[in-house]
């Protein structure tokens, strides 16, 4: 989706936030004449030069752009082979309105309330249907400034909250999460609708701990997690209905000699291909890293409490 794009880009291109036409000739015509009547995008200026080839030794900055045939063409002082064919719109340089941006994606998750910047790279985006307070957040650094994660808990209004980042590293994660603020990567929001169109959706959020979030039915070999029936192959299925029978027990551990025994295969290899097929079903990776915890000189363990598994016939 382009809004999520565009914001991930205003996150990259520092405090005037931009983007070439060249970069916007991935998406249709009619999305960025869309963003350009909301003003989301702004044209801002055209350029009359063009960057060096990666590897050139012209020494020089960069290249002129020339007229030649009725084309544009950025032409290599050494090898035209390089010559680059423009079009008109790739000389043109867009600047993203961060404020409008985010609005719009609030807009498009259905997120109830008006979004407000709490920091340059935090911002506060409203109520989800489910009753979830959404932040949005650049990077896992801006949320460890002293005090924000009291102010964050304090706009929720005691209400449940997470945090959706471009991307987490699973030590921050985990950091977070003790601070009790759930967190999820952008692209777990990006959903197919039933035209096979990307729509965004906070809809799938709820409190950790407070539903079912693992279900196991035995007698059709189906996985839910989250509501989202997992296709794994068979061998896939059978560890991860083994790890939900240990977790719903005196003892969520299983150890690496059970694992081996029942599947045939080394734990660190198989934990490694069920990551890999959980990936593959959607989940993002920093949620596959957490969902199978090691524990050192015993085996793994699956990273959810008893209450939040079920098992059924």
């Amino acid at each position: 989706m382009i809004l999520i794009w565009l914001w991930k880009r205003l996150n990259k291109t520092g405090a005037r936030p931009e983007v070439s036409g060249r970069l916007l000739r991935r998406f249709p015509e009619a999305e960025i004449n869309k963003l350009l009547r909301a003003r989301i995008l702004i044209e801002d200026r055209k350029i009359d030069s063009w960057g060096t080839c990666a590897h050139c030794d012209c020494g020089y900055d960069a290249r002129m752009i020339q007229e030649i045939d009725g084309k544009l063409v950025a032409c290599c002082p050494l090898d035209p082979s390089q010559d680059v064919i423009l079009e008109p719109n790739d000389l043109i340089r867009y600047r993203i309105d961060g404020e409008q941006l985010i609005a719009a994606i609030a807009a498009a998750g259905k997120l109830t309330g008006a979004p407000v910047a709490i920091s340059a790279g935090l911002w506060s985006m409203g109520k989800a249907t489910t009753g979830r307070s959404i932040f949005l957040c650049r990077s896992p650094r801006d949320m460890f400034v002293p005090g924000i994660s009291m102010l964050l808990k304090s706009l929720a209004g005691g209400t449940p909250l997470i945090v959706v980042f471009d991307e987490i590293d699973q030590a921050s994660a985990i950091r977070l999460r003790d601070m009790e603020i759930d967190v999820h990567e952008v692209a777990e929001i990006l959903r197919a609708d039933g035209n096979g169109v990307e729509v965004m959706s906070f809809d799938s959020f709820h409190p950790t701990g407070h539903r079912v979030r693992l279900i196991v039915h035995r007698s059709s070999q189906a996985v839910t997690l989250d509501g989202r029936v997992l296709d794994l192959p068979s061998q896939m299925l059978a560890l991860v209905r083994l790890f939900a029978e240990q977790a719903v027990g005196p003892d969520p551990r299983l150890k690496k000699q059970e694992i081996e025994i029942k599947t045939g295969r080394e734990p660190k290899e198989i934990i490694r291909d069920l990551r890999n097929a959980l990936i593959g079903c959607g989940l993002a990776r920093a949620e596959v890293d957490e969902l199978f915890v090691l524990v050192r000189g015993i085996g793994y363990r699956l990273a959810l409490n008893r209450e939040e598994v079920e098992i059924v016939g």
